[in-house]
């Protein structure tokens, strides 16, 4: 097809979304909210992901060490720690440290540690791990050494994280099709008004000898206007808002909501990521939509 053909044919899929403004509208009004739902279940997995990642990494496992355990004990239960790929982080705790760090925590009680030996709080080894669906694993793993005493884990934390993240991520998906889905449905039902509206003159171009691709590429870009500007009209409003929702959030928050706030994405941080997501979508669900209703009315 010719350069010249191809402006002619854009100019035509610019000019139908202008005839057919009030449709128009309409549609990029429902698509920006089926986008705007799309970028929350994206912004809410992200932060859930994220939170229970920060969640994650501030629960410690404590292995404790038998006061009897050899060198040669303690060095191959070491070894096997820093053979597992999920643990992120690894702390020894002497014995002595461990007594001073009790001593600083209680500190109104430091006198009565003072009499206390050296030796009368065991020596650990405390952990992180990556992703609490594996501590199970691990410390069923670890506990088969014979320089441990005893494993602290933070279970319910991890199988209530666990849980929280596999539910937002099953919501989010769910959401997510279910409203691409629609959005599609809405693209079609305007291309096919506006092709209803049309059909005399459709029927004429295809009589005259007019190719389907000739007849299609109009309403195809048609199609692509109106996801494009539901795309950008939904990342500015979702902008807008997140910043916004954030900042009352957590400015009267209690103080465990304080304490998750560095876990908070910042948006610009996805920002690019988003409007992708959306342009991407606009896109490919005007597109769709309008192949989708065409199908019928181009045969005559």
């Amino acid at each position: 097809m010719r350069g010249s053909s191809l402006k002619y044919l854009a100019k035509e899929g610019v000019r139908n979304v202008w005839l057919n403004r009030l449709m128009a509208v309409a549609s990029i009004g429902v698509l920006t909210a089926c986008l705007l739902l799309v970028g929350i279940a994206i912004l809410l997995s992200e932060n859930v992901n994220n939170m229970v990642l920060f969640v994650e990494q501030q629960n410690d496992i404590v292995i404790f060490i038998k006061d009897d355990a050899t060198d040669e004990q303690v060095a191959e239960l070491e070894a096997a720690i820093d053979s597992q790929k999920n643990i992120i982080q690894k702390t020894y705790i002497s014995q002595a440290e461990a007594l001073e760090e009790m001593t600083e925590r209680i500190d109104a009680a430091a006198e009565l540690f003072e009499s206390l030996e050296e030796d009368t709080l065991p020596a650990s080894f405390r952990i992180r791990i990556d992703n609490m669906a594996y501590l199970e694993d691990i410390i069923l793993y670890i506990d088969q050494y014979d320089a441990v005493e005893e494993i602290y884990a933070p279970n319910n934390v991890a199988e209530t994280m666990v849980s929280l993240k596999h539910t937002i991520n099953t919501f989010s998906i769910l959401m997510i099709s279910t409203l691409i889905l629609v959005s599609m449905i809405i693209i079609s039902n305007t291309i096919r008004a506006t092709v209803f509206a049309r059909r005399t003159e459709v029927g004429i171009m295809r009589h005259v000898g007019a190719t389907n691709s000739f007849i299609r590429i109009p309403f195809l870009i048609e199609g692509i206007i109106l996801g494009l500007i539901s795309a950008i009209i939904a990342y500015f409003v979702i902008r807008f808002a997140y910043n916004n929702v954030i900042g009352v959030l957590f400015e009267n928050a209690s103080p465990f909501l304080q304490s998750l706030e560095e876990s908070i994405v910042p948006f610009q941080t996805i920002s690019g990521r988003l409007f992708g997501y959306f342009a991407a979508a606009g896109v490919a669900l005007g597109a769709l939509g309008t192949l989708i209703s065409l199908r019928s009315h181009l045969k005559v």
